[in-house]
This record gives C-alpha cells, structure tokens and sequence, in this order.
C-alpha cells in the first residue's frame, strides 16, 4: 500500500514538473516571438530593401501604376527596384522602359508569391537567375538611355560584395508582414514612394519633389483604417472644407500620425477635418483595423486621395507598401 501512494506521488510529481517545464517553454516561445516581430522591421528592410530608391523612376511610374493596379490586392506587392533589377538581369537591357508591357507583366507574376501575397525572397530569384542557362549573359553597367537620362544597373544579388547566394545573412522565408492595408473600398495607385515628379498644385505653385508616400485615390469621406498597432502621436487640423491646394491655398491640411509599436511611424495625410473618431486624441492607442478618420483632398493635393507614409525611428522614409499584408485584406 505504502508502495502505491509513493508511486502515485512520483506520478503527480513529475505531472508537475513536466507542467511546469510546459508553461515555461511557452513563455520563453512567446517571448521570443516577440523578439522576432521587434528585429523583423530591420530584417524586413534588410531583405526586401525598403528604403530603396530607383533614380530616374519617372521612366517606369506610368507603367508601373497599372501593374500595381492590377495585381496589389489579388497577387501581393512587388517593389519597382525588384522589376527593374529582374527585367535588366533577365533581358540584358539597360532601360527597362523600353521593354513591353507584356515582360513587365511576366516580371511582375514571376516576382510574387500568389499564395503569400509578398514578393518572392530575393535569395531564391538570386539562385534562379545563377541556374537559368536560357537567360542572356548579363553584361550591363551603369549608364544613361537614348534621351540621356541617367540610369543605374541594380544588382540585388550583391550585397557590399558578397553574393547573396551565398551569405547566412540572406535567407529564403516568408516573413510575416506586419501592417494592414489603410482602405477597404476599391482605390487607384497614383503616385508611388520616391517617384521623382512635377505636379501643378495650381497656377502659380508646381510642386517637384521626390514622393515622401503612396497616393491611393478614393473619394472624399472614405473610411481611413490604422495600418499597426499603436499611439496616436500627432493630430494636426488646419482646413474645414475639402478643397485642393488650388482652390484652399492651405499647404498643410489635416494628417495624423501614429506611432507603431514596432517603432515605425504611420502617416496619413490630406484628412477630413476633424474626422477622426471623437475618443481619439494624441496618446490614444489604437489597434491594427481600427477606423481613425476618413480622407479628403486638404493640404497640397490635387483630388481626392490618402497619402501613406512611413518611417523608421531616425525619420528615414520607408516604402510602407512592403510592409503590409495583403493576405489580410479586407473589402467591405
């Protein structure tokens, strides 16, 4: 008898250690995931390279728009340096703008992952574009087109001299993405992040610059949606009406900003007066979907549109649309 209550002690005994040994595995899994979702914002720019910039991208912007239009929500996002770098290494050509529309169409799809809705890890296209014998010698360096225009011959395979390929520092995951897209009504692309473009504000005021965002046209009073979990850091609203800068003269409209928690900060701009729900202040914390406002065409604008920027904690600008799962969408 004695036996028995000894041995069933033992049992309850390790039933309670190996409980125990439970709970804290998934504390520190937990944990941990955590640390993976706070160094992903720099492993994310690291491999899909977010704060990449393709000079003289005003070649590519037209054509570009009408493949996002057409493929963002049902595909995934696929940057412009990764089909540039793609259409040069897969046709030998300097400027892609000369290509058809129907190889920027194939760039495009081969560069996504449908099922992920993200772009395809570089390291894998690396390795594709080493093994395809069928593909033209690459023997392009940086030059300048018919007209002139200077262009650069991006390499992505190449990082600080190293071939990816063969680098630890490159893999081939799929990340979770961690934003949601800020709209959940049909929308057109109009401008795109860095675009180098003019645009007359009205008669007097022409506006060149380098795009600091997205442009993404809705109507006025369209619903605006929080792209992160976050603080709510600046509230700024100069313009009743929902006039452009032509008809208002105002230059600065009404945006928010919201701090997310992965450190990056979300920023809307061109608002509705005064349309953020009434409990939303500076300080208020707000979850990813949730409605912080609704858009209009304040501030430099020329109609009706949101324009989405994103930066890194030292205030370096982000392409926000390589963040953003689209796998997520919703469409109301």
């Amino acid at each position: 008898m004695i036996k028995k209550i000894i041995k069933l002690k033992l049992i309850i005994i390790s039933f309670i250690v190996a409980s125990l040994f439970t709970f804290i595995f998934v504390v520190i899994a937990a944990v941990c995931g955590y640390k993976i979702g706070e160094s992903y914002v720099e492993e994310q720019a690291n491999q899909l390279r977010a704060k990449s910039n393709v000079i003289n991208n005003q070649l590519y912007a037209d054509r570009y728009r009408e493949l996002l239009n057409k493929y963002l929500l049902t595909k995934g996002y696929v940057s412009l340096e990764r089909l540039v770098f793609y259409l040069q290494r897969t046709n030998n050509v300097l400027d892609t703008s000369t290509l058809s529309y129907e190889k920027w169409d194939k760039a495009y799809l081969d560069n996504v992952n449908e099922e992920e809705k993200q772009m395809i890890p570089i390291k894998t296209i690396c390795k594709d574009l080493k093994e395809n014998t069928k593909i033209p010698t690459f023997t392009l360096e940086n030059g300048v087109n018919d007209n002139g225009v200077a262009i650069d011959v991006i390499n992505l395979c190449s990082k600080d001299g190293v071939d990816i390929t063969e680098s630890n520092d490159y893999d081939e995951m799929y990340y979770p993405l961690p934003f949601a897209f800020p709209l959940k009504v049909g929308f057109t692309i109009t401008s795109i992040v860095f675009e180098q473009r003019s645009v007359e504000l009205s008669d007097s005021n022409v506006l060149t610059d380098s795009h600091s965002g997205w442009d993404i046209a809705v109507p006025i009073g369209t619903n605006l949606y929080s792209i992160c979990d976050g603080v709510i850091s600046n509230i700024t609203n100069t313009q009743a009406n929902d006039y452009p800068y032509s008809q208002s003269g105002n230059s600065t409209g009404n945006y928010m900003m919201v701090k997310c928690d992965n450190e990056l900060t979300a920023m809307y701009w061109h608002l509705q007066y005064h349309s953020q729900p009434f409990n939303l202040k500076v300080g208020s914390q707000v979850k990813k979907g949730d409605l912080i406002g609704r858009t209009s065409t304040t501030g430099q604008s020329t109609g009706p549109h949101l324009h989405l920027g994103l930066k890194d904690k030292d205030g370096n600008l982000l392409d926000a649309m390589s963040y953003i799962d689209f796998t997520q969408y919703e469409r109301t």
